[in-house]
């Protein structure tokens, strides 16, 4: 009896002190990860000025318009400003307000600028994302551990039920499905294809088959800098190419069709091959779904406008928003503006009736969370889009009066006027829009600029 008791107090204990590492480990990352900015925040508070003001947001605000917005302030108003960049790339708003406390003790800000929310939901519309809570919040701003035990909830969950019926490993594989499509979209290709390679010992499933293919391509090609990795990486996803076809992997011909154009127009230089490939593509295929926005981006050189205006037939039946993303970027192509304001208006109409509700909950919270410790508040919206449906969620707060809105949508669709959309933006992203280039970064800068003399009366 001693024996067995002693055996499970050992366990306990090295659960207990693998849980302390695992939080020490997880700390220790996260110091890492943030302490150049840090670094260069700190710089930035070196400098004696009037006005500090914090950048929140993504990828879109982390080493972009903040270093344009300091050095116009800069020029403008010497030592009056200091810009602290509190952008993170893949945060999300229930991490940003975890970490908004911190942000606002070690900073002081006298303003916050907050352009916030793409990584919730692309389209700011509503797509059911279930309701969570603040005491769930509040606890996992106490521990880092407490993300990672939320991520194994599902899975223990699972392993208690295993006798339940099969519905349930049919939610469990859509669970395992949207972690892979995240960690895809996010571009880390290493972990899509750890994490694909052990879900497929359990499931059969085809489009995590296509996330798996899709990662080694794209690791081989666009991360992998040695030669000899980098070619046996390519006979794997050759080889894989092969067995979708042979297979007869429906999903997964996406990326076959993807492998072998690339191979054909990047590494061959055989685009009369591509063209014929491409003809396969576009009138062979049942289901317009494969004919995702990487593969679109890749044969789009070598379209012709009957091809592009078939595809966008199919689009259209498909997926509304989809469509429209589609034609925005058409028709800035085009230069046909008359198209392109109509297919934004057609998006901001869904954006203002249909609202991620779950999006614009944290964003209030945020923003609370800001106004209760005296700072202005400057809620900016992303390019392109307007700034009406955001306006819409806040005008019923109580601390609504004491906002300041700035919009970047015509600013940016009077740039595109005269600018081709790369010449703005480095990638598209968010369909509509994407990660900005210095000229797209000098823009909002000096959106920011004008309001920043307008609210504090400097001119």
């Amino acid at each position: 009896m001693k024996f067995i008791l002693k055996k499970i107090l050992l366990i306990f204990l090295g659960i207990f002190l693998s849980l302390i590492i695992l939080e020490c480990g997880l700390r220790f990352a996260g110091f890492v990860l943030y302490s150049y900015q840090q670094y260069k925040n700190n710089k930035a508070l070196e400098n004696k000025s009037q006005y500090t003001i914090m950048c929140l947001g993504e990828s879109t605000t982390s080493k972009q318009y903040p270093i344009q917005l300091q050095e116009i302030l800069n020029e403008k108003y010497p030592n009056k400003f200091s810009v602290i960049d509190c952008g993170v790339p893949k945060i999300n708003l229930e991490n940003l307000f975890l970490f908004i406390e911190n942000n606002i003790n070690k900073y002081n800000p006298d303003i916050a600028i907050c352009m916030m929310g793409i990584n919730n939901t692309y389209d700011f519309i509503d797509h059911s994302i279930t309701d969570f809570d603040n005491t769930s919040l509040s606890l996992r701003s106490k521990l880092k551990i407490f993300n990672l035990f939320s991520l194994l909830k599902a899975h223990i969950k699972s392993l208690l039920h295993l006798n339940e019926i099969n519905s349930q490993e049919d939610i469990n594989k859509d669970e395992r499905l949207k972690e892979i499509e995240r960690l895809f979209n996010e571009g880390k290709y290493d972990e899509v294809i750890n994490l694909s390679e052990k879900t497929l010992k359990e499931y059969n499933n085809e489009l995590i088959f296509f996330y798996y293919c899709n990662s080694v391509f794209r690791y081989a090609n666009f991360i992998v800098k040695d030669d000899i990795e980098k070619e046996i990486l390519k006979n794997k996803y050759l080889s894989l190419a092969k067995q979708a076809i042979d297979e007869k992997l429906y999903v997964a011909r996406a990326f076959y069709y993807e492998v072998i154009l690339f191979e054909l127009i990047y590494q061959e230089n055989n685009i009369e091959e591509a063209k014929k490939l491409i003809h396969n593509l576009i009138y062979d295929i049942k289901d317009i779904e494969i004919l995702n926005d990487n593969l679109y981006n890749l044969i789009k050189p070598l379209l012709t406008e009957e091809q592009k205006k078939y595809i966008f037939q199919q689009i259209q039946k498909t997926s509304e928003i989809s469509f429209y993303k589609f034609k925005i970027i058409e028709s800035l192509e085009q230069k046909n503006l008359t198209e392109f304001n109509e297919y934004c208006n057609k998006l901001e109409i869904l954006r203002l009736f249909y609202p991620d509700t779950q999006t614009y909950k944290l964003y209030k919270l945020i923003v609370k969370k800001l106004v209760d410790n005296n700072i202005k508040v400057i809620c900016m919206q992303y390019p392109i889009r307007s700034i009406k449906p955001l306006q819409e969620q806040l005008k019923d707060e109580p601390y609504y009066d004491k906002l300041t809105f700035i919009s970047n949508e015509k600013t940016f669709k009077n740039a595109l006027i005269n600018n081709s959309f790369s010449a703005l933006f480095v990638d598209q992203f968010a369909g509509d829009f994407g990660h900005c280039t210095d000229l797209g970064n000098t823009i909002i800068a000096e959106n920011v600029v004008k309001t920043l003399e307008n609210i504090l009366d400097l001119k």
